[in-house]
């Protein structure tokens, strides 16, 4: 069987990401995944209106230009407007997975908003192209750049369904085309919804290959699910389709498409999750907070933050935290300090160190325990390792308790599957987190270093240990 094996696709791509030189190309089995309707499912009304069965149609592009041309344009308006409001689908945990990619440019040929919501939902800004007369309109500080080339719900009437509207695509679409071929040839795609079965890939492939002319200066993949023989006929149907798949592969290797089989469509979540990973090991999240009229604050918590963030950023790692009292000054200054011996300028402080500021002074409300838990879903999913350190804070009645910031920040990044490393030593939280990963017998509880930071009260002994921790977890990854 043609395409390339699972394990060479994670890799390769994980490196293109890191280096922002990847894009997404998202197909209507995302869509579908979300809840929304087929192609079938949504021109079934109009066919039956002109007597077609469109289970006997092939060619959906034609059976939506034969409606119009005894019907009008404004019953499929109508329809693509109520079969794909928001209401109809929600994003996935495939949508949640992409928002942490290093992605400057999506493309689809959906015309939900379910990219536009996973964006929003993840604190991303966007803007959309549908057409070149979108381009007058696109904001240069957004950090995403959203062509949806077959329209969008919330404007059907210029929806690209038709015959008549593939064939005007070209004229309407010239600067969009031209742009998808220079991305094409800087980035490399991933292709995700895409089946044999997809119509509309057809003629996306057609216009790769042309504009291609032949010449594939990228690598690019998409995700196919293998034929199965219990849906199949029977075996010797079963054998012809796997003839024609295998045809079929390396034909769409001739647009410069590298196909990665699957036995499900549900290991994409699992392959997407792996690449996640992969893409953020490096990119750790310190979560703590302490009081000054904490005995060891000055002598063990503060200079284990400062020295652990210097260290991070020496040893080129991200860092990401809340810039809450106190910790958040220590990581700050720490980082300074980082970026100081590798010569790094400070302009580019903010490009190591991503600190998300928390608004102490909003009154208690469920509408505040909600934004703060968005926040720390936000940090947690963009990392992969998460330390811990003290994490105490006053209660009520003047006395130091548990913050419970820091362990729903725990128990996000459990959720997440972060490397936990809770400092023990430093008391709080972190000890409260340290006793329940090695209960658990946790990933992370197994390595030597993570039983001594139970005791260990050295702060240079403690970041030591924190960093074998870290480099014993990324070597199964290299």
């Amino acid at each position: 069987m043609a395409g390339i094996s699972k394990e060479m696709f994670i890799k390769e791509f994980s490196e293109r990401l890191k280096c922002e030189r990847a894009s997404l190309f998202i197909g209507s089995g995302i869509s579908r995944k979300a809840g929304y309707s087929t192609w079938k499912e949504t021109l079934k009304e109009c066919a039956e209106e002109i007597e077609l069965d469109v289970e006997k149609e092939q060619d959906l592009i034609t059976l939506a230009e034969f409606y119009i041309r005894n019907k009008q344009r404004t019953k499929i308006n109508q329809t693509i407007a109520s079969y794909f409001q928001d209401k109809n689908g929600n994003p996935t945990s495939v949508h949640r997975i992409l928002a942490t990619f290093p992605i400057k440019s999506i493309w689809t040929t959906n015309y939900d908003t379910l990219i536009e919501r996973y964006l929003s939902d993840a604190d991303i800004t966007y803007s959309m192209v549908t057409d070149d007369k979108s381009y007058i309109a696109i904001d240069p500080t957004v950090k995403v750049k959203v062509h949806k080339i077959h329209g969008d719900v919330k404007t059907p009437d210029r929806c690209v369904i038709t015959r008549g509207d593939y064939e005007k695509f070209e004229e309407s679409h010239d600067i969009v085309l031209s742009e998808l071929k220079g991305e094409m040839c800087s980035n490399s795609f991933l292709f995700l919804g895409y089946g044999f079965n997809d119509i509309d890939i057809q003629h996306i492939l057609s216009k790769i290959r042309f504009i291609y002319d032949n010449s594939h200066p990228q690598r690019h993949y998409c995700i196919v699910e293998k034929i199965k023989l219990e849906n199949c006929e029977n075996e010797e149907d079963f054998l012809y389709k796997s003839k024609r798949q295998n045809h079929h592969i390396k034909d769409m290797e001739s647009y410069g498409l590298n196909v990665i089989l699957v036995d499900s469509y549900d290991e994409i979540e699992i392959i997407l999750k792996e690449i996640s990973t992969r893409v953020h090991l490096q990119d750790v999240l310190i979560s703590g907070a302490y009081e000054i009229i904490n005995s060891i604050a000055k002598k063990r918590i503060a200079p284990v933050a400062i020295k652990l963030s210097e260290k991070l950023i020496e040893s080129g790692y991200k860092i990401i935290s809340g810039y809450g009292k106190n910790l958040g000054a220590d990581i700050v200054s720490g980082a300074f300090h980082g970026c100081e011996k590798i010569k790094i300028k400070p302009k580019r402080f903010n490009d190591l160190v991503i600190l998300y500021p928390f608004s102490y002074k909003i009154s208690k409300s469920l509408q505040r325990t909600q934004m703060y838990t968005a926040i720390r879903e936000n940090m947690v999913s963009k990392t992969k390792i998460s330390i811990f350190i003290c994490g105490q804070k006053v209660g009520s009645g003047n006395e130091t308790v548990n913050s419970s910031g820091v362990i729903e920040e725990y128990k996000i990044s459990k959720a997440n599957g972060n490397l936990i490393i809770p400092i023990s030593s430093t008391g709080g939280a972190a000890s409260s987190i340290w006793d329940m990963e090695n209960n658990d017998k946790s990933f992370s509880s197994q390595f030597e270093e993570f039983q001594s930071l139970k005791t260990e009260i050295n702060p240079d002994k403690i970041v030591d240990l924190v960093m074998g921790i870290i480099s014993k977890y990324i070597k199964n990854y290299q």
